[in-house]
């Protein structure tokens, strides 16, 4: 029945509205089963009963009209219990409730599945037969993944139904893009020229098509510089790598080269220019590493932007008359440049993850964001939204008494972003005298053009991909050298902290593809570079030429699961420090021997500590991915993000015993997952006992006021009593409150 059942969800999946899904579906299902009836009941909440909604066995005019209170009968005991019943004879069960408008006296044997979607039923979906028999195993589940199908088709039309309804209010769920509340009117930004409208043409004079293209090349490329440029002299000149990205792919002789090869084939400028681009996006779309994914989106906003060029002038920056909220199928960073800073509120996309290049620049820029909305948005044009960039929630149409609340907040937040200016030039040391070192990550995002930051101690992680990623091939070790010396002289006297390359597996490189059926347990980080030491080697020696009379650095090995790796790696580093030593002997300034870490973050290092303690100088956790791979949760999975919990107890455990481990063996550690920039996150830390946090730039200034805030004595006593509870939600309500008695409650609603 399988080849039945991929037919029926692509017809429903297909189908324009919801009457006509589940109209197509009990006609197909009754089919397919060879049933003699199939119904879909749904829920509805304000009268509080199961309405009869399609049919295909029952009387036709009872659609619409039978109504089953809940509890009541087969069909409110399915949503209740929330499972499958199987009858043969259901009018001999208790709880059946005869429908005479329905006319179903014929039929005997009963299954019914619950449509549940993110745990909540929304119905229930039946077949009957005139027969006294029991259903098989198949058919069960012939059942229930059709139900489980509905749900989502049934979930996207309340959703769309209800944006349909002017006087409609409600929230809309996605991912938090970028921390912030935003409130506003929604623009509703559709591009001018979409790659899928373009038709294809060919015609013979590829040399005009050449020039067409040089053309257009041109202009693109001064519009992505003065977008650059605009960044550069704005707060938000970080940003400026994303837009590096960009230019790159632009001059890649390789894309280039492709959109030629089709104009010499015949094609148009515009044809060439789709043909290629629609290859391209395919393939990254379909790669596992969510950076890369993204990537299909840049490809499809320059594809996009040529195309404008070429078939008419661009009109240049868009013109708006007020502050807007940026609403769109899929937003770019060209896009995002294209609005000028004072008319941006927010930015909504339905597509897009925390790691798109719209995501990472709206969070250098300080724009409160929310992604993965897949809703039609055209139904959102003008409407008043709020943008809940802390917990990925769009309110539409608030009423008024949420309306002053999130204008309450928004006027604390600016408050609270004015006091903790207030202590940028402060040491960041406890109420009892404790010191703590603040630390910046930087790297593979908008920050990765990182310059001098006077409250930062140094650097925690510098991801070294950026230079691996933004080439056709890899870096030499020249090149390396330049981007590592750019860092560590900008934090001259602090420590500057390389995490060696962290790719492979889900995170690939365009010109070494890597193929996995799990990547994230795959070939990535230490285990790939130990297993190509002619790359290993050369970015060593290119850390340590770049830190030449700085002696600012310390290497950190991502991914590390046994001793053996430790072992190796070091002794690949005593041969690239000899050897770069004895060839730089006669230059001035020794190379200091840097110390060498690991991050902790497989979970197999927990029960190796005692034994790695002599192998490194140090050591790092990252949080965010110990805490995936201890829950095995995928945090930018939608359907399990709630799931994710860098407070778990086991999370908690775990990093008690390594800071326990750190003190026993006198070995340095720092925490430089997302949890060191988490106002709850660092207090925790703060009472088992860390002292250096790295974390992202945007949260420096608010962990400096709360560590001053504070008192490691007093966190201590809040710990014992939180480990003491059985509830896990404890800690959240304990340190939460000792937020709150310092003024700094507005610092919690991220956690809602």
């Amino acid at each position: 029945m399988l080849k039945e059942l991929r037919e029926i969800v692509q017809q429903v999946t297909a189908s324009s509205d919801l009457n006509g899904a589940m109209n197509e579906l009990v006609r197909q299902t009754r089919h397919a089963m060879q049933v003699d009836c199939c119904s879909i009941y749904l829920r509805q909440e304000p009268e509080q009963n199961y309405l009869l909604a399609a049919t295909d066995g029952l009387a036709a005019k009872a659609v619409g009209h039978v109504r089953i209170p809940l509890g009541e009968g087969i069909v409110g005991l399915i949503g209740e219990k929330e499972e499958l019943i199987n009858l043969a004879d259901a009018q001999q069960h208790p709880k059946f409730k005869y429908l005479p408008e329905a006319r179903e006296d014929a039929f005997k044997s009963f299954l019914g599945a619950p449509i549940i979607h993110q745990r909540k039923t929304l119905g229930v979906l039946v077949v009957q037969q005139r027969q006294v028999r029991l259903f098989e195993e198949g058919e069960e589940s012939f059942l229930v993944t059709l139900a489980s199908q509905l749900a989502t088709v049934i979930a996207h039309a309340e959703a769309k139904g209800n944006l349909r309804s002017p006087n409609w209010h409600g929230m809309l769920r996605g991912l938090a893009g970028s921390p912030g509340v935003a409130i506003g009117r929604a623009w509703v930004w559709r591009p001018r020229v979409e790659l899928s409208q373009v038709k294809e043409r060919k015609a013979d004079d590829a040399v005009v098509q050449h020039e067409r293209l040089d053309k257009v090349l041109v202009q693109v490329e001064d519009e992505l510089n003065g977008m650059a440029l605009r960044f550069k002299e704005s707060q938000a000149s970080e940003s400026v790598a994303v837009f590096e990205v960009y230019q790159y792919i632009l001059k890649d002789p390789v894309f280039i080269g492709l959109i030629r090869e089709q104009i010499e084939r015949g094609w148009i400028a515009g044809s060439a220019v789709k043909r290629v681009c629609e290859k391209q996006i395919a393939q990254f779309s379909v790669m596992s590493d969510p950076y890369l994914r993204e990537r299909a989106a840049d490809i499809r906003d320059l594809g996009q932007r040529l195309l404008t060029r070429l078939i008419h002038e661009d009109d240049g920056l868009l013109t708006l008359d007020e502050p807007i909220i940026l609403v769109a199928d899929e937003i770019s960073a060209t896009l995002i440049a294209e609005i000028p800073r004072s008319k941006l509120k927010g930015i909504v996309s339905a597509k897009g993850s925390i790691n798109s290049h719209a995501a990472i620049l709206a969070r250098a820029m300080g724009i409160p964001a929310v992604m993965g909305i897949d809703h039609s948005f055209e139904l959102l044009e003008d409407r008043t939204l709020i943008v809940d960039g802390y917990n990925g929630d769009l309110l539409v149409e608030p009423v008024p008494s949420v309306l002053r609340e999130y204008r309450r907040l928004m006027a604390e937040e600016e408050q609270m972003d004015e006091l903790f200016d207030t202590v940028r030039n402060e040491s960041s040391v406890t109420l009892d005298g404790v010191s703590v070192s603040l630390l910046l990550n930087a790297g593979l995002s908008a920050d990765s053009d990182i310059a001098m930051n006077d409250t930062a101690d140094g650097v925690g992680l510098f991801r070294t991909e950026i230079p691996f990623m933004m080439r056709d091939r890899f870096p030499s070790e020249q090149e390396q050298v330049i981007s590592y010396r750019r860092v560590m002289s900008s934090y001259v006297g602090k420590p500057v902290c390389m995490r060696t390359l962290d790719v492979g597996g889900d995170k690939q490189l365009p010109y070494f593809p890597i193929v996995e059926e799990n990547p994230f347990l795959g070939w990535r980080g230490i285990r790939l570079t130990l297993d190509h030491p002619e790359i290993f080697l050369v970015q060593l020696k290119a850390m340590l030429r770049a830190s030449q009379g700085l002696d600012n650095l310390s290497i950190m090995l991502p991914m590390v699961t046994s001793l053996d790796e430790i072992r190796v790696a070091r002794r690949m580093l005593d041969r690239a420090w000899r050897e770069v030593s004895a060839e730089t002997a006669d230059q001035q300034g020794i190379i200091r021997y840097p110390s060498l870490g690991v991050m902790i973050e497989v979970p197999a290092l927990l029960y190796q500590l005692q034994d790695m303690a002599p192998l490194v100088d140090f050591w790092s956790v990252g949080t965010n991915d110990l805490t995936q791979y201890l829950l095995a949760v995928d945090r930018n999975n939608g359907r399990v993000a709630d799931i994710y919990d860098a407070l778990h107890p086991a999370v908690l455990r775990a990093l008690q015993q390594i800071i326990d481990a750190a003190r026993h063996y006198a070995k340095p550690v720092s925490i430089c997952g997302e949890l060191a920039g988490d106002p709850i996150g660092v207090l925790v830390l703060l009472a088992m006992g860390y002292r250096r946090f790295s974390m992202n730039n945007s949260n420096l200034m608010r962990v400096k006021y709360i560590v001053r805030q504070s008192r490691c004595d007093e966190l201590q006593k809040l710990l014992q009593e939180a480990l003491n509870h059985r509830h896990t939600g404890v800690f959240k309500g304990l340190f939460g409150r000792y937020l709150e008695q310092r003024g700094l409650g507005g610092l919690l609603r991220g956690g809602r």
